[in-house]
């Protein structure tokens, strides 16, 4: 197999495409043209790539159903960026504009829920005996996002509010994928949730990889301005370790605690994060939550799959985008 994580589910994921645009399309041609929108430039495809590998790395054999549900996961994810840009004031996504800049945020708002409406259907349609792992999850995103909003531009933040914060919004649903993938085979229960406890820890990493590079970044490389979290006063673990430090923590307190940030002390203080160690406790954070994710897949048999999803959580912590 190839050192690639994703070369050896590529055709699936080829397949996962193909069915988010005809899942996406409408008699309506500007709700399939702004649904195109958002899925024409791809994206990581970390969630649906989980559910399939966790599907064959449990043994399964018939991918049809995995893809599909694959590709629910796949929509649903972006119909919470489409919510996430409306609601953070994002300018930017995966290099170009917001949807909701490209078009209006009334019909925005409306998109995502359809995105949403279609992505259970597929569930629905193809497994409803897996509906309530994306129902849980999907509350558990909800949750998430009023607990960061209770935290913005609230210095006294701590780690543990954070990965609290991290869990609900964004682990939480890659866990959901990897469990249901890991579910279609009919595998014991301890097994299903083993790929779920891999699945929830990988998303905890990879929510800290993309917090610090909204630090270290380059705009062109993830497309997302840099710096948007501080400007937003999302507490995130950057920051977080950032402001403990004795030196510059107090001068990025202030800052991070402005509700209008001017861009000019957001300069700054990225230059102030950058000179603390907190980038370097960021990634040896995720190295440690990696280190307990592959743990949890001691208990499932060696395969190619196997050796992908663990390829696929080494990517995830030394990704630059």
């Amino acid at each position: 197999m190839s050192s690639l994580w994703h070369d050896c589910i590529s055709n699936e994921l080829d397949e996962v495409d193909r069915i988010k645009e005809n899942v996406l399309c409408s008699k309506n041609a500007e709700i399939t043209d702004m649904c195109n929108y958002v899925i024409e430039t791809g994206g990581k495809k970390i969630r649906p790539a989980i559910c399939i590998l966790s599907y064959y790395a449990a043994g399964g054999k018939d991918p049809k159903r995995a893809i599909e549900i694959g590709a629910a996961y796949e929509i649903i994810h972006n119909a919470t960026l489409i919510h996430d840009d409306i609601n953070d004031q994002g300018e930017l996504r995966r290099g170009r504009k917001a949807l909701y800049k490209e078009y209006t945020i009334g019909k925005s708002i409306i998109i995502g829920d359809y995105m949403f409406a279609m992505g259970f259907r597929l569930i629905g349609a193809t497994a409803p005996e897996i509906v309530n792992h994306i129902v849980d999850a999907s509350a558990n995103m909800t949750s998430g996002e009023f607990i960061q909003k209770k935290f913005e531009n609230k210095s006294a933040v701590t780690e543990e509010d954070y990965f609290e914060i991290i869990q609900g919004k964004t682990a939480t649903l890659i866990s959901s994928a990897a469990k249901s993938g890991a579910f279609l085979t009919n595998v014991d229960f301890d097994l299903v949730e083993a790929f779920g406890d891999y699945g929830l820890a990988i998303g905890k990493a990879f929510q800290i990889i993309d917090d610090t590079l909204d630090v270290i970044g380059d705009t062109d490389a993830t497309g997302k301005m840099v710096g948007l979290d501080l400007i937003e006063g999302k507490p995130t673990l950057p920051i977080i370790y950032a402001m403990q430090d004795p030196e510059h923590g107090p001068k990025i307190k202030e800052v991070f605690e402005e509700k209008e940030a001017s861009p000019e002390s957001v300069e700054k203080v990225i230059s102030l994060i950058k000179q603390t160690d907190s980038i370097k406790r960021c990634r040896q954070k995720a190295m440690e939550i990696l280190t307990e994710a592959r743990g949890y897949l001691a208990v499932v048999e060696d395969s190619d799959y196997k050796k992908a999803l663990l390829s696929l959580g080494d990517y995830i912590v030394t990704r630059d985008r």
